[in-house]
């Protein structure tokens, strides 16, 4: 961002296409630190543009890829599956528990 505004350039509208949600990293690191730091060696206008975040058409995008990669997959466990996964829940929990968990 420095060597951005001590170059000239005057505006900067950044996006982060890594993230599809806006953390600490995004808003202090980028926007809060980034901005700061180009406004400061001369730059005028700095843009964040905020991460997807929970946009509905980002959830209902995302849950449209995840259904065409899980074509086929049982989405609900039934049955024997369930009782089998309970079963392997608790003796999951019984075991973190005896190496010292909170309960």
């Amino acid at each position: 961002m420095v060597a951005l505004a001590q170059g000239g350039l005057k505006r900067v509208d950044l996006i982060c296409p890594g993230f599809t949600s806006d953390c600490l990293e995004t808003l202090e690191e980028i926007s809060m630190e980034a901005k700061h730091d180009f406004l400061a060696a001369g730059g005028q206008e700095f843009h964040y543009v905020p991460c997807l975040n929970e946009s509905p058409k980002w959830i209902t995008g995302l849950a449209e890829v995840a259904e065409q990669h899980m074509i086929g997959w049982p989405t609900q466990l039934s049955g024997p599956q369930r009782d089998a996964e309970q079963q392997d829940a608790q003796v999951g929990r019984a075991s973190a528990l005896a190496m010292g968990a909170a309960n």
